[in-house]
């Protein structure tokens, strides 16, 4: 989330990327706009909508939102059948996402004195590389299909995610949050599969030349999960490591995410580290 206070919008160039700063007037006003972050991130997962990211830019009174988001497999399926059920009958009304009512709340808008607001939508499925998606596919399918029956919607996202995140799309949050949805998702007796699945793909994003072939490549992960593993009655820690992390080096680029995965199990701590290279 960031969030700047701009002297002039029209100074402000959208294909720029901004770090997480928080630039306000007062601690108030950082707590309003945490709680709306949270707020939207809620909103939006209930509709099977991720957020990638969100930027809030402030100009005295106005207000201009940037979402960056990311379509589950669930309700692209959703949207295909509500328009063949447009098509069969044209005056059938159905619900809309309405946003306008939905992502502004009355009291945000009145505690911060906003006068106008504007939000812009960024849609990352469209930056999914087809290929790619069916490739790793492929490669993994036999592996991870067995674990996560019930689960396709759940698959064809993560490996969606996967290829964003191999091409620079995305952070590592996103990628992270998926693998949690998995883990939360298995039995006891499955986490070891799972781990063995999961060393196998970040082996093949690694070495896979074809798959992992943008400008930031990827050359080394590392996940590190603790909590009641294959339901022990104390806490243990798994580690991951494929590649290389200079994690002691501040001069690499190095991505890092954690968050809590809560299970009937449990609740487990999920850390990653991911580290990029220029190369040419």
């Amino acid at each position: 989330m960031n969030i700047l206070k701009l002297k002039n919008l029209t100074s402000f160039n959208q294909n720029c990327t901004i770090d997480t700063n928080i630039i306000v007037y007062n601690n108030k006003q950082i707590i309003n706009f945490i709680n709306y972050y949270n707020y939207i991130k809620q909103v939006l997962k209930i509709k099977n909508i991720y957020l990638e990211n969100i930027n809030f830019y402030l100009n005295d009174k106005n207000l201009i939102i940037h979402l960056i988001i990311y379509y589950s497999a669930l309700k692209l399926t959703f949207f295909k059948k509500k328009s063949k059920l447009l098509l069969i009958n044209k005056s059938k009304n159905l619900n809309n996402i309405n946003y306008k009512n939905t992502l502004f709340p009355i009291n945000f808008i009145k505690n911060n004195k906003i006068n106008t607001t504007t939000i812009k939508f960024l849609n990352i499925n469209k930056e999914i590389n087809a290929q790619k998606t069916l490739n790793l596919y492929k490669t993994i399918k036999t592996s991870i299909v067995s674990l996560l029956k019930k689960k396709r919607y759940l698959l064809v996202d993560f490996i969606r995610v996967t290829v964003l995140l191999l091409d620079a799309k995305i952070t590592v949050k996103l990628f992270t949050n998926f693998i949690g949805q998995m883990f939360a998702t298995l039995s006891k007796k499955n986490h070891n599969r799972f781990f063995l699945i999961l060393k196998k793909l970040f082996t093949i994003m690694i070495n896979d030349k074809k798959l992992n072939s943008n400008a930031l490549k990827i050359q080394g992960i590392k996940l590190k999960i603790s909590g009641r593993l294959r339901g022990k009655p104390r806490s243990d820690i798994k580690t991951i490591t494929v590649g290389t992390v200079p994690l002691q080096s501040k001069s690499k680029h190095i991505e890092y995410f954690k968050q809590h995965v809560f299970t009937i199990y449990g609740t487990f701590g999920l850390k990653i580290w991911i580290f990029r290279a220029i190369t040419n």
